[in-house]
């Protein structure tokens, strides 16, 4: 059988008066050249999507063939509006539009809801659901709501779209679920796991439109613990859509006329109760990454005009706190009753990548102490305490995410490291995550003690929805670099302030503030001097002057150079060192 052609999307570009490829993967080769006639209407500049036909001859004096290829699908102006984002969801493999099957099933599902299906479900009305979202979401698939209890404790109720109701095991919108895994979120769309008129219509819980859930209800004590949770098929009217900046504010006392003052006195009960779950869950000594997430600023055509980094605020905590709770519940309830299921799970980090950790630790002045049996999440939460409030917080943060093991999905319950969680899945997203629809089939099922339907292979699954989160997470990540690298092309030879957030033999990684990006500065633009690398402690040090540079350092840098294609970013000291000859490093690893 003939083997299917490989696809490459790069850039189409004139050289030596012939057209060839330029790929945007630094690892393919260097340039394809394009046949007479396979160009496909693309013009010079533009992204384009090519076959790899067959080697080029040989031209004399050449050691090998080039590849030649052709045009299959254009693209694009390289700079024109979105088609950073076609280039990124062709790369990854990112599906896009929904096929026939799928949008035929989807227009069949009645927008109103059956009246028998209301009457024999729980209908939360008291105390009133609302949804709290960042200004820019999308969709809404979670409502919270907290009562008091006689005993002096609290109730925490916990919403979910029940995608579930409208979504059967192996119809057509669930296989391309299951194919698709997660949605993909980009600045400015969305690809969806299932399609609009779920995510963005019945499946959203919007204010004052009946909506179908599963609800998750804990009993809350005065000490934060949990000590009983019950899960029902509800229907609730979301009293509101509030966001995370309205919520902290009224939090920190500043008047909100729109929000109802029922609705407020509930939001000052839940905010007792993020605090009391919080405590409990650092008690045991669960590890909080608060690493903020930056939002993309864009103009009307989808261009970077800046960043905007704001720190998790109480609101963003109280979410996460129910969610966490709420997974845990569900997790648990299914162990004990030994239902399968999917769980998220998170391995012990490797005791390698530990020692590497406590010795950078150890360089930059701080203390990662394991004990004999291994480490403990305690302990990784501990350095972070130390580094809370210091320039290099963010630094430490990193390195000590990159030191622990991939969080993945398994039909095994083996516990979550990071939360220090004996029981943990995902439940509380089923518009945007598979095992979170899987999770709630499992749940029901288990509820009615009637047979669950769920896959029969559940590592396949597994195995498949941890790929394609980290195949939509890598795209998110390409697509944010690009448009920080768009926007520091048109910052060139500007100044920026910025943290070491990466060191190599061959130079240092720099994020410059503000988030709006990162750069490398080679170790040829240090100074005139060998550099020694000592991977271990994140630094390089010079040979004759003994300077160091060292993962957390503050440097001024200059904007040199900016490669939108490779999306790279070369920098330059502000302040330019001494040069008597041209850098060099040595890596110590390479001498031993």
């Amino acid at each position: 059988m003939k083997p299917a052609a490989r696809s490459i999307v790069g850039v189409l570009r004139s050289r030596s008066g012939a057209y060839v490829i330029e790929p945007f993967e630094a690892s393919e080769d260097p340039a394809l050249e394009v046949g007479d006639g396979a160009r496909g209407g693309a013009t010079v500049g533009d992204a384009v999507v090519a076959e790899v036909v067959r080697p080029s001859r040989a031209k004399r004096g050449q050691e090998r063939r080039r590849l030649e290829a052709r045009v299959v699908e254009v693209l694009g102006p390289l700079d024109a509006p979105g088609v950073d984002v076609e280039v990124v969801a062709r790369r990854r493999g990112i599906r896009r539009g929904f096929p026939e099957p799928v949008r035929v099933a989807s227009a069949k599902i009645p927008r109103e809801i059956p009246e028998a299906e209301l009457s024999k479900r729980e209908r939360f009305l008291e105390p009133a659901p609302v949804t709290i979202d960042g200004e820019t979401a999308r969709d809404f698939d979670d409502a919270i709501a907290v009562g008091s209890l006689p005993s002096g404790g609290l109730r925490l109720f916990v919403h979910v779209a029940d995608v579930s109701y409208y979504v059967t095991p192996g119809d057509p919108i669930d296989r391309e679920a299951r194919l698709r895994g997660t949605s993909v979120y980009f600045p400015d769309r969305v690809y969806p796991m299932v399609p609009p008129r779920l995510s963005d219509d019945l499946c959203s819980l919007r204010p004052g439109q009946d909506r179908l859930v599963q609800s998750a209800v804990l009993d809350v004590d005065r000490r934060g613990n949990v000590v009983a949770t019950r899960f029902s098929d509800g229907v609730i009217r979301s009293a509101a859509r509030l966001t995370y900046t309205q919520v902290a504010s009224l939090l920190d006392g500043e008047p909100h006329p729109e929000i109802e003052p029922v609705v407020a006195a509930m939001l000052r009960r839940a905010e007792t109760l993020r605090v009391l779950l919080e405590r409990q869950r650092r008690a045991r000594g669960s590890v909080d990454f608060d690493l903020p997430a930056p939002t993309i600023l864009l103009d009307v055509e989808g261009v970077m005009t800046g960043i905007k980094v704001e720190p998790r605020n109480r609101a963003h905590r109280m979410i996460e706190e129910f969610m966490l709770a709420a997974n845990e519940a569900v997790a648990a309830w299914l162990t004990v009753r030994k239902k399968p299921c999917l769980f998220r799970v998170h391995d012990a980090p490797d005791p390698e990548k530990v020692e590497a950790l406590a010795q950078f630790a150890k360089s930059i002045g701080l203390t990662l102490r394991p004990r004999k049996d291994g480490i403990r999440p305690a302990d990784i939460q501990h350095l972070l305490d130390q580094a809370e409030g210091k320039p290099f917080a963010p630094v430490v943060s990193t390195v000590a995410l990159r030191s622990m093991m991939q969080a993945r999905y398994s039909p095994e319950d083996t516990g979550h490291f990071g939360l220090a969680a004996p029981h943990y899945l995902h439940f509380t997203s089923p518009i945007r995550r598979y095992p979170d629809l899987v999770a709630h089939r499992a749940l029901r099922g288990a509820r009615r003690r009637g047979k669950t339907s769920l896959d029969s292979d559940l590592g396949a699954v597994a195995e498949s929805c941890s790929r394609l989160e980290r195949d939509a997470e890598a795209a998110e990540r390409e697509l944010l670099e690009w448009k920080k690298v768009k926007y520091l092309s048109g910052r060139i030879g500007e100044a920026f302030d910025g943290i070491v957030s990466g060191v190599a033999r061959f130079g240092l990684f720099v994020q410059l503030d503000g988030g709006i990006g990162e750069g490398l500065l080679r170790v040829e633009r240090l100074g005139g001097e060998w550099f020694e690398h000592d991977p271990a402690r994140h630094e390089l040090r010079g040979g004759g002057s003994n300077r160091v540079f060292r993962l957390g350092d503050a440097l001024r840098v200059v904007v040199e150079r900016a490669d939108t294609v490779l999306r790279r970013v070369d920098l330059r000291l502000a302040d330019p060192p001494p040069v008597s000859a041209r850098g060099r490093s040595r890596d110590r690893r390479r001498r031993r």
